[in-house]
């Protein structure tokens, strides 16, 4: 009885060592490599140029540190800036910050009146080679091969007169223009 249970304990494993290299069975198989190519971001930027921009109150030029705005001024500020927009299907829009206009002195009432008040009529004004829109956002799309190119950026701030319930509320208020900030964001699809 031993050479049958010796028999059989072998046999089962021969039958277990089979099945257990049924998955080593060849398959075919075969590769080849595809065209390939290499690829390149493009690029967006916007940079202010050396010129320091002019400032002008309702059409003649100005020294802005040295002006009193009073209701029913309008100013304006006129810079040439680099805008890149590089990329074959890139889209972006050139704006103003909402941060471009701040009170001097954000716990004084007149000061934040002011901002508020400048801030609200604040608009930008954009033209170049590849700026589209009438705002208060332009689209910036490539001009052809030009990588970068230069754009007049003009904001124009008006101090409204006669406003309702206000307009003195913002007597000897002060703002901080020197942060003037354009922006350049991708539109998304």
């Amino acid at each position: 009885m031993k050479k049958i249970v010796k028999a059989s304990i072998a046999t089962s494993a021969g039958v277990i060592l089979l099945l257990g290299g049924a998955g080593t069975f060849a398959t075919w198989n075969s590769s080849a490599t595809a065209q390939g190519a290499s690829i390149v971001a493009g690029n967006l930027v916007v940079e202010a140029s050396q010129d320091a921009g002019a400032w002008a109150a309702n059409g003649s030029p100005i020294s802005i540190a040295d002006y009193r705005i009073v209701p029913g001024d309008v100013l304006t500020y006129t810079k040439t800036m680099k805008v890149g927009a590089e990329g074959d299907s890139l889209r972006a829009t050139l704006a103003l910050t909402d941060s471009s206009i701040t009170p001097a002195d954000a716990t004084k009432p007149a000061d934040v009146a002011l901002a508020s008040y400048l801030t609200d009529s604040a608009v930008l004004t954009a033209s170049g080679a590849g700026i589209t829109g009438t705002g208060p956002t332009f689209t910036v799309t490539p001009a052809g091969e030009v990588v970068s190119q230069d754009v007049t950026v003009t904001v124009t701030i008006a101090f409204p007169a006669g406003v309702v319930g206000g307009d003195n509320d913002a007597m000897n208020g002060a703002v901080t223009l020197d942060e003037l900030t354009v922006s350049l964001t991708q539109n998304t699809k």
